[in-house]
């Protein structure tokens, strides 16, 4: 199946969407201004691919990202134009940033190196560099500490060989020797590695993975073989993975248009049986919905969780379970930030993966005051009256019991409940 970018990039009503100025970057294009670039024979020296931000979007929610094949066809385009007028086997290298140092002892070196390995045969060097997320400069830093050694350090330059690279470079030259490529799945402004490799090229924004882009991406790769998609089979599948992973969502919407064959069609139904409840992700996005104050996207989250289990409420208490664990990493996570550590700090002290202890430090910086330590004794009322032995129909009590004490999260009360005797009492 051919590899298409996840989203087309937004209309804006212009004929060509021109390259424009920004406070972050010094250019910035989208994929159209970039393909009338390239047809024009524009080629510049450094390009950083990396995912466009949601207008709008809460600051407090999870920020969708590309699609990661998205990001690589966008890459694969600018090497076709840049390796016109050369022999892709000898001027092509792809470095993959995940095999360097993330000390940065060595890999920025090999970068460097690359770029001045020019062609005897009048061909550009093209350099990709992939999974560059924890891109920084600092290679090549002296260890000393003391004020005349940074002063003597700032008297020659830049120390980092890739940093002197860019340094070098002329961003307005039309026939550049070597054009870098960067793809990560976000750029960060303020980062001097970023800062430079946009002042040096441009930054090439891809239109991020949402509902409707997915459900767009669905259409677009089913219509050439009669495939119908159901409205709304890209929200359930999105709710159901937990929306948490762009690469997966884009392989798991392959899988089931693949498995609808020609002239077939992805319904809810299809989707509910072959695409099982992610119970990390969920938990992940029924917190943050609270977090949001969001009732409608916990409760269907929510719901998920509930029903994805049997007929008894261990599936209850194992949503609680999960929910309260998360509440407890927080609560330690937020005492450490406020103690001024960082995500490394976290995954040491804690024992946390460096992506839980990077998306926890999110929702702590974005918690307000008491809400945490709020949630934690919602959970434990709810906790103690899952496990009452009194209850009959424990599975639909666990449903409404659980569904209040969200609400008492998301609404900042007590979970004001009474003892009941019976289930019915309960319900």
């Amino acid at each position: 199946m051919a590899t298409k970018p996840a989203a087309p990039a937004a209309k804006t009503g212009k004929a060509e969407a021109e390259p424009r100025e920004s406070k972050s970057f010094p250019v910035i294009l989208d994929e159209r201004s970039l393909t009338a670039e390239l047809a024009a024979g524009r080629i510049r020296s450094v390009y950083v691919i990396a995912s466009a931000d949601v207008p709008g979007r809460d600051f407090r929610s999870d920020r969708p990202y590309a699609d990661p094949q998205a990001l690589l066809a966008t890459a694969r385009q600018i090497e076709a134009a840049a390796l016109l007028r050369g022999d892709p086997a000898l001027d092509y290298v792809k470095l993959d940033y995940l095999d360097g140092d993330f000390e940065a002892q060595g890999m920025h070196a090999l970068i460097a190196g690359q770029l001045r390995a020019q062609s005897l045969f009048g061909g550009r060097r093209v350099v990709t560099v992939v999974h560059a997320e924890a891109m920084a400069f600092g290679e090549g830093k002296p260890k000393a500490r003391s004020k005349a050694a940074k002063a003597e350090a700032e008297l020659k330059g830049p120390q980092d060989p890739l940093e002197r690279a860019l340094a070098a470079v002329n961003p307005d030259d039309r026939d550049p020797p070597f054009v870098l490529i960067v793809v990560t799945q976000s750029a960060t402004p303020s980062g001097s590695a970023w800062s430079s490799l946009g002042r040096a090229g441009a930054v090439v924004l891809i239109a991020p993975l949402t509902v409707s882009a997915l459900q767009a991406y669905m259409a677009e790769i089913g219509a050439p073989f009669g495939i119908r998609i159901a409205p709304g089979a890209a929200q359930k599948m999105w709710d159901r993975l937990g929306g948490s992973d762009p690469a997966r969502l884009r392989s798991t919407a392959d899988r089931l248009i693949l498995d609808a064959g020609p002239s077939g069609a992805v319904t809810l139904n299809s989707v509910e049986d072959n695409v099982p409840v992610d119970r990390e992700a969920a938990v992940w996005a029924v917190t943050d919905a609270m977090d949001r104050r969001d009732v409608a996207r916990a409760m269907t989250v929510l719901h998920l969780l509930l029903d994805s289990g049997g007929e008894g409420d261990g599936d209850a208490i194992r949503t609680l379970g999960a929910i309260a664990s998360q509440y407890v990493q927080l609560a330690a996570v937020s005492a450490l930030v406020r103690q001024g550590a960082s995500s490394l700090d976290c995954q040491r002290q804690l024992g946390l993966s460096p992506g839980r202890a990077d998306n926890l430090m999110r929702q702590a910086r974005s918690a307000k005051p008491g809400r945490t330590e709020h949630a934690l004794r919602v959970l434990a009322d709810l906790d103690r009256m899952l496990k009452s032995s009194r209850l009959g129909d424990r599975k639909q009590v666990g449903l409404r019991y659980t569904e209040q004490a969200v609400l008492a999260i998301v609404r900042g009360r007590d979970l004001l409940l009474h003892d009941p005797n019976t289930a019915l009492q309960a319900l």
